[in-house]
Protein backbone atom coordinates (compact mmCIF):
# COMPACT_ATOMS: atom_id res chain seq x y z
CA UNK A 1 0.00 0.00 0.00
CA UNK A 2 2.77 2.51 0.89
CA UNK A 3 4.45 1.72 -2.53
CA UNK A 4 1.76 2.42 -4.20
CA UNK A 5 1.13 5.45 -2.65
CA UNK A 6 4.28 6.67 -2.54
CA UNK A 7 4.18 5.86 -6.93
CA UNK A 8 0.69 7.86 -7.00
CA UNK A 9 2.15 10.80 -5.78
CA UNK A 10 5.51 10.83 -7.84
CA UNK A 11 3.30 10.00 -10.92
CA UNK A 12 1.27 13.51 -10.11
CA UNK A 13 4.11 15.69 -8.91
CA UNK A 14 6.00 14.84 -12.46
CA UNK A 15 2.59 15.25 -14.10
CA UNK A 16 2.52 18.55 -12.57
CA UNK A 17 5.92 19.43 -13.62
CA UNK A 18 5.15 18.76 -17.22
CA UNK A 19 1.90 20.53 -17.27
CA UNK A 20 4.18 23.59 -15.78
CA UNK A 21 6.53 23.59 -18.46
CA UNK A 22 4.32 22.77 -21.68
CA UNK A 23 2.11 26.20 -20.75
CA UNK A 24 4.19 28.57 -19.22
CA UNK A 25 6.30 30.19 -21.46
CA UNK A 26 9.05 33.04 -20.43
CA UNK A 27 10.11 35.50 -23.61
CA UNK A 28 13.85 36.26 -22.29
CA UNK A 29 14.60 38.39 -25.58
CA UNK A 30 17.59 35.83 -26.29
CA UNK A 31 16.98 33.01 -29.32
CA UNK A 32 14.58 35.00 -30.68
CA UNK A 33 14.11 36.79 -34.19
CA UNK A 34 14.72 40.59 -34.82
CA UNK A 35 13.06 42.60 -37.22
CA UNK A 36 14.14 45.85 -38.08
CA UNK A 37 12.42 48.73 -40.16
CA UNK A 38 14.32 48.28 -43.40
CA UNK A 39 13.40 43.94 -42.86
CA UNK A 40 16.58 42.75 -41.74
CA UNK A 41 16.76 39.99 -39.85
CA UNK A 42 18.81 38.85 -36.95
CA UNK A 43 19.06 36.73 -33.87
CA UNK A 44 19.82 37.72 -30.25
CA UNK A 45 22.42 35.75 -28.29
CA UNK A 46 23.39 37.86 -25.26
CA UNK A 47 26.04 39.89 -27.09
CA UNK A 48 25.02 41.31 -30.57
CA UNK A 49 22.87 44.91 -30.23
CA UNK A 50 20.00 45.43 -32.78
CA UNK A 51 18.66 49.09 -33.00
CA UNK A 52 15.29 50.28 -35.51
CA UNK A 53 14.04 47.24 -34.70
CA UNK A 54 9.75 47.11 -35.55
CA UNK A 55 9.13 43.71 -34.22
CA UNK A 56 11.01 40.61 -32.52
CA UNK A 57 9.34 37.48 -31.87
CA UNK A 58 10.35 34.42 -29.20
CA UNK A 59 8.26 31.40 -27.94
CA UNK A 60 5.35 32.05 -29.89
CA UNK A 61 4.79 35.63 -28.68
CA UNK A 62 5.16 39.12 -31.18
CA UNK A 63 6.95 42.42 -29.12
CA UNK A 64 5.76 45.16 -31.78
CA UNK A 65 7.18 48.47 -32.09
CA UNK A 66 5.19 51.71 -32.97
CA UNK A 67 6.82 55.17 -33.84
CA UNK A 68 5.89 59.09 -34.45
CA UNK A 69 8.92 59.15 -36.94
CA UNK A 70 11.71 57.48 -38.04
CA UNK A 71 14.91 56.91 -35.50
CA UNK A 72 17.04 54.13 -35.36
CA UNK A 73 17.65 54.80 -31.89
CA UNK A 74 14.32 54.25 -30.71
CA UNK A 75 14.02 50.67 -30.52
CA UNK A 76 16.54 48.38 -29.60
CA UNK A 77 17.09 44.91 -28.95
CA UNK A 78 20.28 42.62 -27.13
CA UNK A 79 23.06 43.57 -24.73
CA UNK A 80 22.40 47.29 -24.78
CA UNK A 81 23.30 47.52 -20.62
CA UNK A 82 26.67 45.44 -21.52
CA UNK A 83 26.48 42.97 -19.29
CA UNK A 84 25.62 39.72 -21.24
CA UNK A 85 22.25 40.06 -21.26
CA UNK A 86 19.45 40.55 -23.72
CA UNK A 87 16.74 43.28 -23.47
CA UNK A 88 14.42 45.25 -25.10
CA UNK A 89 14.80 49.08 -24.63
CA UNK A 90 13.05 51.98 -25.75
CA UNK A 91 13.33 55.82 -25.92
CA UNK A 92 10.35 57.76 -26.04
CA UNK A 93 8.93 60.50 -28.15
CA UNK A 94 8.04 62.01 -25.16
CA UNK A 95 12.28 62.29 -24.85
CA UNK A 96 15.29 63.49 -26.05
CA UNK A 97 16.38 60.67 -27.88
CA UNK A 98 13.62 58.65 -30.04
CA UNK A 99 10.53 58.29 -31.33
CA UNK A 100 9.07 55.66 -29.72
CA UNK A 101 4.98 55.60 -29.05
CA UNK A 102 3.96 51.79 -27.99
CA UNK A 103 5.63 48.67 -27.57
CA UNK A 104 2.97 45.90 -28.08
CA UNK A 105 2.90 42.16 -27.10
CA UNK A 106 0.82 39.68 -28.50
CA UNK A 107 0.04 35.64 -29.00
CA UNK A 108 1.77 35.37 -32.64
CA UNK A 109 -1.60 32.62 -33.38
CA UNK A 110 -3.53 35.61 -31.87
CA UNK A 111 -4.97 33.72 -28.65
CA UNK A 112 -5.17 34.54 -25.54
CA UNK A 113 -2.23 34.68 -22.54
CA UNK A 114 -2.35 35.63 -18.61
CA UNK A 115 0.75 38.01 -18.49
CA UNK A 116 1.61 37.45 -14.94
CA UNK A 117 4.91 39.08 -14.43
CA UNK A 118 7.73 41.09 -16.15
CA UNK A 119 11.31 42.65 -15.25
CA UNK A 120 11.66 46.51 -15.91
CA UNK A 121 15.04 47.45 -16.37
CA UNK A 122 14.81 51.50 -17.50
CA UNK A 123 11.62 54.06 -16.87
CA UNK A 124 13.72 57.38 -15.99
CA UNK A 125 13.48 60.59 -17.79
CA UNK A 126 17.10 61.27 -17.45
CA UNK A 127 18.78 59.39 -20.43
CA UNK A 128 21.34 56.96 -18.66
CA UNK A 129 20.58 57.94 -15.61
CA UNK A 130 18.43 57.47 -12.15
CA UNK A 131 15.12 58.51 -12.20
CA UNK A 132 13.36 61.61 -11.04
CA UNK A 133 9.95 59.56 -9.54
CA UNK A 134 8.01 61.44 -11.80
CA UNK A 135 7.92 59.18 -14.95
CA UNK A 136 4.48 58.13 -15.71
CA UNK A 137 4.87 54.70 -18.29
CA UNK A 138 2.15 52.59 -17.66
CA UNK A 139 0.78 48.90 -19.22
CA UNK A 140 -2.59 48.62 -20.64
CA UNK A 141 -4.46 45.17 -20.36
CA UNK A 142 -6.74 44.38 -23.46
CA UNK A 143 -9.35 41.62 -23.70
CA UNK A 144 -10.00 41.62 -27.62
CA UNK A 145 -6.44 43.04 -28.88
CA UNK A 146 -7.80 46.51 -29.42
CA UNK A 147 -9.49 48.18 -26.50
CA UNK A 148 -7.95 49.46 -23.97
CA UNK A 149 -9.77 47.57 -20.61
CA UNK A 150 -7.09 48.68 -17.75
CA UNK A 151 -4.19 50.56 -17.30
CA UNK A 152 -1.45 50.50 -14.75
CA UNK A 153 1.32 52.65 -13.55
CA UNK A 154 5.04 51.26 -13.43
CA UNK A 155 7.04 52.48 -10.85
CA UNK A 156 10.08 54.88 -11.20
CA UNK A 157 13.75 52.75 -12.28
CA UNK A 158 17.36 53.83 -12.77
CA UNK A 159 18.59 53.04 -16.02
CA UNK A 160 20.37 49.70 -16.05
CA UNK A 161 20.34 46.82 -14.11
CA UNK A 162 19.62 45.83 -10.92
CA UNK A 163 16.09 45.65 -12.42
CA UNK A 164 13.01 46.00 -10.52
CA UNK A 165 9.43 42.79 -10.88
CA UNK A 166 6.59 44.10 -11.92
CA UNK A 167 3.83 41.65 -10.75
CA UNK A 168 0.49 42.08 -12.47
CA UNK A 169 -3.15 41.32 -11.04
CA UNK A 170 -6.08 39.50 -12.62
CA UNK A 171 -6.89 42.48 -15.11
CA UNK A 172 -3.64 41.02 -17.23
CA UNK A 173 -5.13 37.19 -17.20
CA UNK A 174 -7.21 36.15 -20.45
CA UNK A 175 -5.55 38.78 -22.77
CA UNK A 176 -4.91 38.84 -26.13
CA UNK A 177 -2.64 42.38 -25.90
CA UNK A 178 -0.69 44.28 -23.70
CA UNK A 179 0.86 47.52 -24.95
CA UNK A 180 3.65 50.47 -22.80
CA UNK A 181 2.90 53.51 -23.37
CA UNK A 182 3.99 56.87 -21.37
CA UNK A 183 1.97 60.37 -20.65
CA UNK A 184 5.21 62.63 -20.05
CA UNK A 185 8.79 63.10 -20.80
CA UNK A 186 10.25 59.56 -20.37
CA UNK A 187 13.76 59.40 -22.08
CA UNK A 188 14.92 55.54 -21.33
CA UNK A 189 12.23 52.32 -20.90
CA UNK A 190 13.98 48.64 -20.65
CA UNK A 191 12.57 45.00 -19.76
CA UNK A 192 13.45 41.68 -19.74
CA UNK A 193 11.91 38.28 -18.55
CA UNK A 194 8.37 38.79 -19.46
CA UNK A 195 6.75 35.94 -17.80
CA UNK A 196 3.69 34.09 -19.27
CA UNK A 197 0.67 31.95 -18.12
CA UNK A 198 2.57 31.29 -14.76
CA UNK A 199 2.24 32.09 -11.08
CA UNK A 200 4.12 34.29 -9.43
CA UNK A 201 7.12 33.08 -7.67
CA UNK A 202 6.98 31.29 -4.25
CA UNK A 203 3.40 30.17 -5.15
CA UNK A 204 3.67 26.99 -7.10
CA UNK A 205 6.69 25.06 -7.17
CA UNK A 206 9.17 25.54 -10.44
CA UNK A 207 9.55 23.04 -12.85
CA UNK A 208 13.17 22.03 -11.67
CA UNK A 209 12.03 21.66 -8.10
CA UNK A 210 9.31 19.78 -9.03
CA UNK A 211 11.39 17.22 -11.23
CA UNK A 212 13.62 16.90 -7.84
CA UNK A 213 10.83 15.94 -6.12
CA UNK A 214 9.35 13.58 -8.09
CA UNK A 215 12.71 11.80 -8.29
CA UNK A 216 13.18 12.08 -4.55
CA UNK A 217 8.91 10.39 -4.41
CA UNK A 218 10.53 8.15 -6.81
CA UNK A 219 13.35 6.92 -4.79
CA UNK A 220 11.68 6.44 -1.82
CA UNK A 221 9.06 4.02 -3.69
CA UNK A 222 12.24 2.18 -4.57
CA UNK A 223 13.32 1.66 -0.92
CA UNK A 224 10.36 0.68 0.23
CA UNK A 225 9.95 -1.74 -2.30
CA UNK A 226 13.60 -3.27 -1.41
CA UNK A 227 12.18 -3.50 1.91
CA UNK A 228 9.26 -5.39 1.23
CA UNK A 229 11.04 -8.18 -0.35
Amino acid sequence: MIKSALKYVATTVLGLCLGVSAHAAVVTFTGGTMTNNSSGTGITNNSVVYQDVSKYEEAGFRVQFFFSGANPFSSIIGDYYGVGNDVIHGHWATGDYGTLTQIKITKIDGSSFDMNYFVLTSNTETGGGAASGNEKAYIHASGDGTSDDYSQLLPAENWGFPATQVFLGSQFDSVKAVWFDVANAVDCFGMDNFFIDQAAPGTVPEPGSLALAAFALFGMTAAARRRNR
